[in-house]
């Protein structure tokens, strides 16, 4: 069996990413804190902190994987101790799950290309550096190598079990009639991936003839607005939401103060990756399913109290009176 090491691999895009391994028949191995154990009888758990080079040492030797998945890695720190720690001696593909965070947005106009310039921009700050660092640091260690490198570039990522507070925090507002804040007049576009998408695009990279180096942007098709965005959390919940568009920038907020996304367009160009995984979620269908796990999940689902805060003020700031 083809033997697969995911870092990660416990919860919603490595977990995805490990079932459509095991559907593959692939020998899987997860590596990670064990904050939240696995007891998968097909998945091999290996819990290590991947900041300690001596740990990680330990925890990897006598081990060997045809591919790497590193779904959660952060900074060049961090992959120089994995790879320091890993047996390269059968590793034919290395997958480093980066960001459309790395691009130099403050010079450039969307739709951002693969090939577009690479700096710490104003939105993501010290996120987007550390990941081109990581990028930069993989491409140069496995150069003239046998093993190939490939980056994946998602924007934002949607679906079942996500943590980030982002479509179930409008499923919230609009479920308790709560008013949504929206940056200005909603009109800055957003680029999102299905974390099964990511999946299936991950093992279609793993399997399929590859380039040495490759760095390639995912995401679906169309990009869309927030208000469009929240259109579609109203249809699958079958209930309008209360919108109050608001000029942050004028009453000196942050747009991450009280919203799920930054003000700004995150539009990927994506056709390279068409040439290998051409498929797509139907988005509706997607969240759809995004809805159900919430409706089954919201008591365990705890909300930022601070964003809470955030907008009571703001509501108070602006006068608004249910």
């Amino acid at each position: 069996m083809k033997r697969v090491l995911v870092m990660g691999g416990s919860y919603f895009i490595g977990k995805k990413i490990v079932d459509v391994f095991l559907k593959g028949n692939y020998d899987v191995t997860i590596l990670n804190r064990g904050s939240k154990p696995c007891d998968h009888p097909e998945i091999v758990n290996l819990i290590s902190d991947r900041n300690d080079k001596t740990q990680m040492e330990e925890t990897l030797k006598l081990k060997a994987f045809d591919y790497v998945v590193d779904v959660c890695g952060l900074n060049r720190n961090q992959m120089e101790v994995l790879c320091g720690a890993l047996d390269m001696t059968n590793l034919k593909k290395f997958i480093f799950m980066s960001s459309s965070a790395v691009y130099d947005i403050d010079h450039l106009e969307t739709p951002y290309h693969e090939n577009d310039s690479l700096k710490e921009n104003s939105v993501w700050t010290f996120y987007g550096r550390n990941k081109i660092e990581a990028e930069g640091y993989l491409e140069e260690y496995f150069k003239n190598t046998k093993t190939h490198f490939i980056a994946i570039r998602p924007p934002y990522v949607y679906g079942e079990e996500n943590y980030a507070q982002r479509e179930s925090f409008i499923f919230d507002h609009i479920e308790n009639e709560r008013p949504i804040l929206v940056p200005n007049n909603g009109e800055s576009k957003i680029q999102l991936i299905n974390s099964i998408d990511l999946a299936e695009i991950v093992i279609k990279l793993v399997s399929t003839e590859t380039e040495e180096n490759m760095r390639l942007n995912v995401g679906n098709k169309e990009a869309m607005n927030f208000l469009e965005w929240i259109a579609s959390c109203e249809k699958v919940v079958g209930k309008k939401a209360k919108i109050i568009k608001f000029d942050y920038k004028s009453h000196n907020k942050k747009d991450r103060d009280f919203f799920p996304f930054f003000d700004y367009d995150n539009v990927l160009d994506t056709s390279q990756i068409r040439v290998f995984y051409d498929k797509e979620v139907d988005f509706l269908d997607g969240l759809s399913a995004c809805y159900d796990w919430y409706l089954k999940n919201q008591d365990m689902i705890s909300f930022k109290a601070s964003v809470k805060d955030n907008e009571d003020d703001i509501y108070k700031l602006i006068g608004y009176i249910d």
